[in-house]
C-alpha cells in the first residue's frame, strides 16, 4: 500500500516537472484573429506557414539587406469595443509590448527617430488581449481529469481552457516612400504550464515574447536572402 503511494506520488512530481520545463509557454491559435482596421489593405495577406504568423506578407521584390534602421512606433491598442479588459491595463500592455520588441531590434538594427534611407518604419497594433482565469487555469494545468477535458477542447477549438489569448497586427514599411515591404496578422493563446499560471497577464506577456523574437529572427532571416 505504501509503495503504491510512493509511485503515485512519484508520478505526480514526473508530471508537473514535465509541465514546468516541456512544454511551450504560448501556443498557435487556430481561429483566425478579426481583422481591426490597423493594416487598411489586407489582400495582399497570405496564409502563413509553419512557424510564421497567421497571414503574412513580404514583398519578394525588397533588398532588406538594404536596411540598418528601425523606426518602431509606439504600440496602439485596437482591441474590440467588447474587450473586457480594462483600457488602461491595455495600454500597460502596448507598452510592454513595444519595451520587448525594441530590446529585441537593438541587437540587429540601429533604433532612430527620423526617416531616412536605409529606415524601416514597424508599426504595431495589439488587436486582443484577455487575461487568463487563473484560479480555474491552475486546476485545470494540475488536476489530471480537468487537464484532458482542456485538451479536449484545444483540440476542438485550437485552445486550452481558461488560458490568456492576445494578437497583434504588423506593417513595416521603407520610412521614406512608405511601400509596404511585409505586414502580418498573429494570435497565441497560453499553453499548460505550472510557470505563469497563477499571474492573469503571464499568458500575454510570454506572447509577446515570442513576438519579438520571431520578428527579430525573420529580420533577420530577411536581411541574409541576398
Amino acid at each position: 500500500m505504501k509503495l503504491n503511494i510512493i509511485k503515485v506520488y512519484f508520478a505526480l512530481i514526473i508530471s508537473m516537472i514535465a509541465l514546468f520545463v516541456g512544454c511551450a509557454q504560448t501556443v498557435h491559435n487556430r481561429k483566425a484573429a478579426e481583422h481591426s482596421g490597423f493594416l487598411g489593405d489586407y489582400s495582399m495577406l497570405q496564409e502563413g506557414e509553419k512557424g510564421e504568423a497567421q497571414l503574412v506578407y513580404i514583398n519578394s521584390d525588397v533588398d532588406f539587406a538594404a536596411y540598418d534602421k528601425v523606426i518602431l512606433d509606439p504600440v496602439i491598442v485596437m482591441c474590440s469595443k467588447d474587450s473586457k479588459s480594462p483600457r488602461e491595463e491595455l495600454y500597460n500592455l502596448a507598452s510592454h509590448l513595444h519595451y520587448k520588441v525594441v530590446a529585441k531590434l537593438k541587437e540587429d538594427f540601429e533604433i532612430v527617430q527620423t526617416p531616412g534611407s536605409g529606415v524601416m518604419r514597424i508599426s504595431v497594433a495589439l488587436t486582443e488581449a484577455k487575461k487568463s482565469k487563473v484560479g480555474l487555469n491552475v486546476i485545470t494545468t494540475i488536476v489530471p481529469q480537468a487537464r484532458l477535458m482542456s485538451g479536449l477542447k484545444k483540440l476542438a477549438t485550437g485552445t486550452n481552457s481558461f488560458v490568456g489569448e492576445a494578437s497583434v497586427e504588423v506593417n513595416i514599411t521603407d520610412s521614406n516612400t512608405g511601400e509596404r515591404l511585409a505586414a502580418g496578422i498573429d494570435r497565441r493563446a497560453g499553453g499548460k504550464t505550472i510557470k505563469g499560471s497563477t499571474n492573469a497577464w503571464d499568458d500575454v506577456e510570454q506572447a509577446f515574447q515570442y513576438w519579438a523574437d520571431k520578428l527579430s529572427q525573420r529580420l533577420r532571416d530577411m536581411r541574409e536572402w541576398k
